[in-house]
């Protein structure tokens, strides 16, 4: 079932009664008042995405995707800071709101029509107790499918504490755990060298690395991490070939594969296992614990 993340910002043009209904009603809304060719004196009630300029009809669309197989949602709600948490069942109704404009776009008190979903099971949550879940947000759009947030609100919503698996974790959370694992003395245990200090944050700042640090035998550690195995992630060790110098860098490639190998130089650790080291550690532990965001909010 799909997660979906909706914005009503400051930019929808809509009153404060108008707000305080959407979030008293525990409802989410967008309003696209204007057909790309029609009356632009009154709002339009339609539903049909071709009605639409080619910039709105994404919105539409996922509004009538949304209900027709059921989804959660994790709302922003402007000027509130918690976040509104919730489920819409399968088949719910699209309802028309009328309430009226704000005073934005000098239309104060004219008729604003939105097109409204009924969220059940609705929790609202503070931004400190899900920061992290909500810096990976979409950063644009209106409303948008949120695939990489779909386990977190869903357990978010359910009331459920389930123990997060490491093929729950975004590519990038991936990447920042391996390095934490790294930290660890057990790194040194498992012949691995152990990092003192990142130079780059974790995942795209380099095209062809994911971890790039220090060790405490002061060499380099430049890292690839992947959730894929090891034959599928071949193209990777290619990758890490080019920065070979075993007196000055430690190259390692975290994957999906049965034991640590060295393959051309580079050391090959299985990334299972660096997760489930890392994760029954003291701080593994806690860092999980916040990544899954199962405390009370």
């Amino acid at each position: 079932m799909d997660t979906y993340f909706i914005r009503h910002t400051a930019d929808m043009d809509i009153d404060d009664d108008t707000r305080d209904y959407l979030w008293r009603e525990r409802k989410i809304a967008i309003h696209f008042p204007w057909v790309k060719d029609g009356d632009n004196s009154k709002d339009t009630s339609s539903l049909n995405p071709e009605d639409y300029k080619s910039s709105d009809k994404r919105a539409i669309r996922a509004l009538l995707r949304l209900p027709d197989t059921g989804g959660y949602v994790c709302a922003q709600h402007y000027p509130r800071e918690e976040c509104m948490l919730g489920f819409v069942k399968p088949q719910t109704k699209i309802e028309l709101f009328r309430g009226k404009w704000g005073h934005r776009n000098k239309m104060a008190r004219r008729t604003a029509v939105l097109k409204t979903l009924q969220l059940t099971k609705v929790r609202l949550v503070k931004p400190l107790d899900y920061a992290v879940l909500l810096v990976g947000r979409p950063r644009q759009g209106t409303i948008m499918r949120w695939p990489l947030a779909r386990k977190v609100v869903e357990n978010i919503v359910e009331g459920r504490a389930t123990k997060l698996r490491l093929g729950d974790l975004s590519y990038r959370q991936q990447e920042i755990l391996c390095s934490e694992f790294l930290r660890l003395d057990d790194a040194v245990s498992f012949s691995l060298p152990r990092l003192v200090h990142l130079l780059l944050p974790p995942g795209r700042t380099m095209r062809d690395i994911d971890i790039t640090g220090l060790a405490d035998d002061r060499k380099m550690i430049l890292g690839q991490v992947t959730y894929s195995s090891l034959s599928a992630a071949n193209w990777k060790i290619q990758r890490l070939l080019p920065y070979q110098d075993p007196d000055r860098v430690h190259l390692i490639l975290f994957c999906a594969c049965d034991a640590p190998t060295n393959q051309d130089g580079v050391i090959v650790f299985p990334i299972e296992r660096a997760f489930t080291t890392f994760t029954a550690s003291r701080l593994g532990k806690l860092w999980l614990r916040k990544r899954a965001r199962l405390e009370s909010a």
